[in-house]
């Protein structure tokens, strides 16, 4: 099979992020503190991220959270596409929370987190929804904003991007089933929870002549069911993906980010 296109992208946003009942805006899982956002884990899991990014020498696609732009160090994404993921991690749908918002709620917060990002970071360029929540509504609001990317969508059997008719390409994140038929999705929240290994994505992509793959800071070097990762597992963790870059590398994909931020990335 020959080889395309090959996106990394990344959720830059509050660590352990948790959809709250009755609230439009998120928290972070209860460490015994409440569960109001926190930022530490996302701060630390993007150094060793950027880290791993520079040792294997690609560039990524960074979906910044609004309020992540105004409260953490992003100066080390410069260079990398950047796009924007809500203002506070927000379920644009509503479903999570019980909260209903309105066309004009959904537009608010798309507008308030594009300019968190572009005050704080760089002007965003794509976008992808809080919890993969695609809808067809916030979508359409995308090109008044100047984006033309978006990657919201999960898909099954491949992620060759697509026109939505809605005036942005989709750059979907593919699901598929591996050798023993289970479900697989191109996150790599899995491999980080100790429950996949990296030869399991990278068998995925095997599959695949376009391969798109997602993960996010925080879950670098803090687990949603173990807490906190010592410094020996953070190594461990960051090899892991190390590998899993270098195995899809390997097979022939060449290395692209969602929307070029720069001249020069494609």
């Amino acid at each position: 099979m020959s080889r395309g296109k090959f996106y990394f992208s990344v959720d830059l946003d509050r660590d352990v992020n948790v959809p709250l009942p009755g609230r439009v805006a998120a928290g972070s899982l209860d460490r015994g503190s409440g569960p109001s956002p926190r930022w530490s884990s996302a701060e630390k899991g993007l150094g060793i991220l950027l880290d791993v990014l520079d040792e294997v020498g690609i560039r990524a696609t960074f979906f910044v959270e609004g309020r992540t732009a105004e409260v953490v160090d992003c100066s080390g994404i410069s260079g990398h596409s950047v796009g924007f993921h809500g203002y506070d991690h927000e379920d644009l749908s509503g479903e999570s929370t019980g909260v209903e918002l309105s066309s004009g709620d959904v537009e608010g917060i798309l507008r308030k987190g594009f300019e968190a990002v572009s005050d704080n970071v760089s002007r965003p360029v794509c976008f992808r929804a809080p919890y993969m929540v695609f809808d067809p509504g916030a979508i359409s609001l995308l090109p008044g904003m100047g984006i033309r990317a978006d990657s919201s969508e999960y898909r099954l059997g491949g992620c060759d991007p697509y026109d939505t008719g809605l005036g942005v390409v989709e750059y979907p994140v593919p699901k598929s089933r591996d050798a023993s038929g289970k479900p697989i999705a191109a996150y790599l929240w899995p491999m980080h929870e100790g429950r996949r290994g990296p030869e399991d994505y990278v068998d995925m992509a095997a599959g695949m002549g376009t391969f798109a793959l997602a993960t996010h800071t925080w879950h670098m070097c803090e687990r949603r069911d173990g807490g906190v990762m010592d410094a020996s597992e953070q190594r461990l963790n960051a090899g892991r993906v190390r590998e899993v870059l270098t195995g899809v590398l390997d097979l022939g994909f060449s290395p692209a980010v969602i929307c070029r931020s720069r001249v020069g990335y494609s």
